[in-house]
């Protein structure tokens, strides 16, 4: 099973997406795109994993997201990897460039409940599967959306178009309540995304319980 952690974009946000991707998608280099409908925040890629090791990895995930407490979070800007040079992957943001300051400190503190939370759910992932072929991500997690990959990199132009394209709030905040665990599977009509657990953060308030 190809599974990954995630957490899910309402309808609001994944509408806003598929308009502006429509406005602009004639106007950039072939890419592989994900269908708007399947956008997702993800918190932990876990590649193939053996179906005999997913009960100890849901074990492991319930118990570092029950700890947390539901933030609130807002899709905005775009952007493409890697910075700087001929773009691989186009990606949306998490907000926490607000310009009213109440919603930028609910921002900001909703942006550090979503890196708290990964911290979590990777270490529980990486305990879960130590033993085999897994191997944790090193590198610092940035929070994003995924929207496309690029088949060959695109040059700076395009990469300026597609931010320019979704700059700005991408549709309401919403809450995350819950980390769900994924499998992906490859078919006829692309890929699916099939929910397989599902992992509600149980504290009361924001941020993580002390």
């Amino acid at each position: 099973m190809r599974l990954f952690v995630a957490l899910e974009v309402p309808d609001g946000p994944r509408r806003e997406v598929e308009r502006r991707l429509r406005a602009v998608r004639s106007e950039l280099p072939p890419a592989r795109w994900v269908d708007p409908a399947n956008v997702h925040l993800t918190l932990v890629f876990l590649g193939a994993v053996d179906a005999a090791a997913s009960g100890p990895l849901a074990t492991a995930l319930e118990g570092a997201c029950a700890p947390h407490r539901p933030f609130t979070l807002r899709l905005a800007g775009g952007g493409t990897f890697p910075p700087g040079r001929p773009a691989r992957v186009a990606w949306i943001g998490v907000d926490s460039q607000a310009a009213d300051p109440a919603a930028h400190r609910a921002a900001e503190a909703g942006r550090g409940d979503l890196v708290g939370l990964q911290t979590s759910v990777a270490a529980a992932a990486a305990a879960a599967l130590a033993g085999t072929a897994y191997e944790p991500e090193s590198r610092p997690y940035h929070p994003h959306v995924t929207l496309a990959r690029c088949s060959e990199p695109w040059p700076r132009s395009a990469a300026e178009t597609f931010a320019a394209a979704f700059a700005g709030p991408l549709g309401e905040a919403f809450t995350a309540e819950r980390a769900v665990l994924f499998e992906s599977r490859q078919g006829r009509d692309g890929v699916r995304y099939l929910e397989t657990g599902s992992f509600p953060l149980r504290a009361a308030g924001g941020g993580q319980a002390a």
